[in-house]
Formats: C-alpha cells, sequence, structure tokens
C-alpha cells in the first residue's frame, strides 16, 4: 500500500518509502495483517489561531508564516537547505531528486470522460488481445467484483469497469501494476510516445477515472485531508528544497496504518497529508492494508525532510491542486508546455490557462505568479 501522511514541523525519525521504480511506485503486498502504530506528524485537524496576511488578504496559521516564506525562496531559487551531493558519500550516489515528474503519462480525462467510456471498451478488448497478462488478471478481477458488489456502496457513476480496474491493480500476485506504473512514469514525454508505446490505455482510464469518482469530496476545500504513510525499500528520495513542489508522477499506494507502510520498505517513508488520494480499502485485494491511492496527478509541498543514516523520511503536504501535462490525448490532444490546473474530479473548469504557474501552499493560499 502506499502514501501519504500530513507533514510535521519538527523532525520526524526517517524511514523508507517507494520501491525500486521510482517515488511513487506500489510496493509488494505481504498480505499480513500489521499492527497498528501511532502516527508521526501533527493531525490535520488540529485547530490554531489563524493571522492575516496582508500580501494576500489570506488566513494563514502563525506557526505556517516561515513555512510560507520557505515556499517563496524556494520558487526563487533561494532553497533554505542543501540537496544531498551524489558526490558526498557512495550512499548518497543513488538518490532520486523529488520533481513535477514532467515526463509522466498524467491524463486526467477533463471534459472527455463520456466519450472515453465509449472509446474504452473496444480499447480494452484489444489491449487483452496483445497482453495475456492484462486478460488474466481483468478476468480474475471481474469475478472479485461480481462477489463484492452486491455489499458495497458506490458514487452515482461508477460502473463495474472502475471496480475491476482497481482490483486489477491491487492483485500483487503478478507484476502488472509494475508495467503500469512503469509506463506511467516514462513514457510521458510526447503523445507519440503514448499512442505507440503505452500498452494499458484503457486500464489507466477506467483506473483514473474510478479514484476520481470514489475521491468525490472535491479535495480539501470541506475537510482536512488525509493523513496516510509510504514506505520505499529500496530508493532513497530527496527533494531540492523546502517548498518545492511535487508530484509522484505514477499511481501511489499508501496507507492510513504507518505500521502497514513500514512492511514495504525503510530506505524513504513519506508521510504526507492527501487531497485527493482515493481509499480503495472496500475495493482492495489486500483489504487489512487501508490502502489510499494516489493519482499521479496530485501536487505536494514539501514541508519537512531529515535523514538517518542511509533513511530519509519526507513529509509532504498536498496543495489541494492537481496538475496535468496531458488531457484527453487518446482522442487527439498533444501534450501541453506546462503542467496545467486540473479541476477536481476531471470537471472542465476556465480558471487557469497556460503553465502551471506556481502552486498552492497548502495552508490556504495561493501564489499564481507567473513567470516564477
Amino acid at each position: 500500500p502506499g502514501e501519504g501522511e500530513t507533514p510535521a514541523h519538527k523532525s520526524l525519525p526517517p524511514v523508507w518509502l517507494g520501491d525500486k521504480e521510482g517515488p511513487g511506485e506500489r510496493p509488494r503486498h505481504t498480505g499480513v495483517r500489521a499492527q497498528s502504530s501511532a502516527r508521526a506528524g501533527f493531525s490535520p485537524s488540529r485547530q490554531e489561531p489563524s493571522v492575516l496576511l496582508p500580501a494576500l488578504g489570506l488566513q494563514s496559521p502563525p506557526g505556517m508564516m516561515l513555512a510560507a516564506l520557505l515556499i517563496i525562496l524556494s520558487c526563487t531559487g533561494l532553497h533554505t537547505f542543501r540537496t544531498p551531493n551524489p558526490e558526498a558519500a557512495p550512499e548518497a550516489r543513488n538518490v532520486s531528486l523529488l520533481s513535477l515528474a514532467p515526463d509522466t503519462f498524467d491524463d486526467a480525462y477533463v471534459g472527455c470522460s463520456e466519450l472515453m467510456e465509449e472509446k474504452a471498451a473496444p480499447l480494452l478488448e484489444e489491449e487483452m488481445a496483445r497482453h495475456p497478462q492484462l486478460r488474466e488478471s481483468w478476468g480474475t478481477a471481474q469475478k472479485a467484483w461480481e462477489r463484492r458488489r452486491p455489499g458495497l456502496s458506490l458514487p452515482p457513476g461508477f460502473q463495474a469497469q472502475h471496480g475491476i480496474a482497481i482490483m486489477v491493480y491491487t492483485n500483487s500476485s503478478n507484476t502488472l501494476y509494475r508495467e503500469l506504473n512503469r509506463a506511467v512514469r516514462t513514457l510521458g514525454d510526447s503523445r507519440e510516445s503514448y499512442m505507440t508505446r503505452f500498452p494499458f490505455k484503457a486500464l489507466h482510464f477506467y483506473l483514473t477515472r474510478g479514484l476520481q469518482l470514489l475521491q468525490s469530496s472535491g479535495g480539501c476545500s470541506r475537510g482536512p485531508g488525509e493523513t496516510v504513510f509510504r514506505g520505499v525499500s529500496s530508493l532513497r528520495f530527496a527533494p531540492k528544497g523546502l517548498g518545492d513542489s511535487v508530484r509522484f508522477g505514477q499511481f501511489a499506494s499508501s496507507s492510513k496504518d504507518e505500521a502497514v507502510a513500514r512492511q514495504f520498505g525503510t530506505a524513504t517513508f513519506f508521510s504526507l497529508r492527501t487531497c485527493f488520494g482515493a481509499p480503495i480499502e472496500a475495493l482492495s485485494v489486500f483489504p487489512d492494508e487501508r490502502e489510499v491511492l494516489i493519482l499521479p496527478h496530485e501536487v505536494f509541498f514539501v514541508t519537512n525532510f531529515s535523514q538517518h543514516g542511509a533513511q530519509n523520511l519526507v513529509t509532504l503536504s498536498s496543495g489541494n491542486q492537481l496538475c496535468s501535462y496531458f488531457n484527453c490525448a487518446y482522442l487527439g490532444e498533444k501534450k501541453r508546455l506546462g503542467c496545467e490546473p486540473v479541476p477536481p474530479q476531471g470537471q472542465a473548469s476556465s480558471l487557469f490557462k497556460g503553465a502551471f504557474p506556481l502552486l498552492v501552499a497548502s495552508w490556504g493560499f495561493q501564489l499564481l505568479g507567473a513567470g516564477l
């Protein structure tokens, strides 16, 4: 399972979250029920008095003022802590830097989900004919879905294909979820790469759409989001600086249970607050893992980073914002020059156009500086 927890403003003991493939790669399931443990970090529901940010006219907790300044400094290149130097020590050479992952195939299907529902059914048949493991995994998940569906309460518009796609992803008895995430991470350099080399177009659509429908709260506009955790077993991830905006750049599994997340690795441990992560334990092959699946296009801010020997601890807070370089690519749309905002649940919006400006601070204000 997965990724996430609310960022802490004090240094926490670092652990590893992730896997060999990338910062959002889903770790292999153990199928073992883990005992719950106390969560690190602060509670997102904690109430603090707020003060007015005069320049922006918005509210922000006083304890966040320094963090807000760090974000501004980070965006102007004045980082407040040093990125690990790959030459400094042998153990530092395998550090992967977190970023907005511009080569990710991150289509959110804004404004074209209904047409894609029509296209995806025959497309899935074609892709299953070319990929035996996809055909086998889909068939197995379909049987599991038919057994579980009667007891589920699902949002409007949620179809069988969405549930089956989620079950396909959570079934770690094969490597299909790894293959999907590898394609998501690496085949977003152009629409041509996606059209000619991406082998799971229908699965990507059904999975993305299912998660959008399950996460129907509209982000953190009505609540504090979800605190989750993600453990990575063999890669160390690090940000360039505090306040950096980053994406996992793939479907990223996380768990509400810190002890479960630690079972999947201790090289990098992500504690994060997600605004758009979808709770999928009711559909998961391993419901005891209390999994929350994070979309490739959710934007997070780095609020804390520490190193303990060979272990990295990264604390992220969602900016209550989504952005993507692709939209409706299967229907002909080219890759955008920048990461453009995506409205929650894939609903069309004309609020922002052009490259993703600056990002959204997780404490309720936006920095919309277009040339930064």
